[in-house]
């Protein structure tokens, strides 16, 4: 079932990446889901840095994004709920005041818990994008977490930059693709930030737009769409990500 939603989303990237146009935009509300623990500062640097390129993908390609962001390194806390881009990264914001001031356990799963208790808006596509170096330290909460996406019905897209290093049993490895989404290796963020975020911004356009027209196939949205160069290239690192993603399980 993994394989096969990682296959879908990879086909949707090749016919939703489009131009700007008169399309009425979609929804999407973006839940950054921060590890706030000592080693994360240059990270969180960076997201904040490069958030008017995310935003700026999304504009583009006609998709209407609200952010949010939870912060965890110690106990999960939603610190901003989803509101507009202008207001989310304004000077002393709770997302541009973000450090790296954490401490204790890093719950992932806990964490995105806390993200699915935001107001998401009706019709948005929901996403969760959790970046952190560490393994999810709370394995005894993975099961509530999976209850609780289960309950929303939801279909949240779900991203994860983390460590493949340290990722105890695949946890972070199999979430991701399991909702949608793909694991992105923090590494790869901190050897070259700007190449690694303008794939991951693609991937996420991509993932977008292929989540709410599969969900929604007639759609005036979804009609007439004119795709980038870049949904080849986009589709090539999805089925990249695939096949990755089988010959992992193949070698268990």
């Amino acid at each position: 079932m993994k394989l096969k939603k990682l296959f879908s989303a990879a086909i949707a990237s090749t016919f939703f990446i489009f131009s700007s146009s008169a399309n009425s935009a979609i929804l999407a509300d973006v839940m950054w889901v921060i590890d706030t623990s000592g080693s994360m500062g240059d990270d969180i640097a960076q997201v904040k840095q490069r958030i008017l390129e995310f935003n700026t993908a999304m504009t583009t390609n006609g998709i209407d994004a609200n952010y949010g962001v939870v912060r965890f390194g110690g106990a999960a806390s939603l610190i901003q709920d989803f509101t507009t881009f202008d207001t989310f990264s304004a000077a002393g914001s709770p997302f541009m005041v973000l450090t790296d001031n954490g401490g204790g356990t890093e719950d992932g799963s806990a964490a995105i818990q806390t993200a699915l208790t935001a107001t998401y808006r009706t019709n948005a596509v929901r996403n969760i994008i959790l970046v952190t170096d560490e393994n999810d330290d709370n394995s005894g909460n993975r099961q509530a977490l999976a209850d609780a996406l289960t309950a929303t019905a939801a279909n949240e897209l779900i991203n994860i930059i983390g460590n493949p290093a340290d990722d105890d049993n695949n946890y972070y490895r199999d979430l991701a693709p399991a909702h949608g989404g793909l694991f992105f290796d923090i590494d790869d963020f901190r050897a070259n930030p700007a190449a690694f975020f303008t794939n991951f911004i693609n991937t996420k356009v991509g993932e977008i737009i292929g989540d709410f027209c599969t969900q929604n196939p007639n759609d005036p949205q979804c009609q007439n769409r004119v795709p980038e160069p870049t949904s080849l290239a986009l589709t090539g690192l999805a089925l990249a990500g695939l096949v990755g993603i089988r010959r992992r399980k193949q070698s268990k």
